[in-house]
């Protein structure tokens, strides 16, 4: 049996406001586009084949959010717990995720916070976690 497809979250929002009006099997190309012109939806789906495909294999085999993105700022062994203080401590990635004060949402800032600091290096939350099972 096949996994869920991750999509981006705004793709699952808008597959959703398709599902309560049309059954999905019923779903054109001409509709697709229809319904996404000018907007992140169809710039997706054109911007790239593999987007496409992703899409079809989410149709079939069904699909979820992707994770929100989450940054962090790690320095040795150790993770910044507060962005406000720039407070370090010897915790997991898991207790970054649950503390909304120590993740960052935008790369770029976590990027001009390093700068700031002169240490440290951003990491991605979701895949650190990943790499201490």
């Amino acid at each position: 049996m096949n996994e869920k497809v991750k999509l981006p979250k705004f793709m699952c929002d808008w597959l959703k406001g398709f599902e309560k009006n049309y059954p999905l099997n019923v779903i054109t190309k001409v509709d697709l586009l229809r319904k996404s012109e000018y907007n992140e939806v169809s710039y997706w789906l054109s911007g790239n084949v593999d987007n496409q495909w992703k899409l079809i294999d989410a149709l079939r085999y069904g699909y979820e959010a992707e994770p929100e993105p989450r940054w962090g700022i790690k320095a040795g062994n150790c993770y910044m717990d507060n962005m406000i203080k720039w407070q370090f401590d010897c915790v997991t990635p898991d207790f970054i995720i649950d503390d909304e004060l120590a993740y960052f949402t935008n790369k770029t800032k976590a990027d001009d916070l390093v700068k700031t600091l002169g240490f440290g290096e951003v990491v991605d939350l979701n895949k650190e976690d990943k790499a201490d099972e």
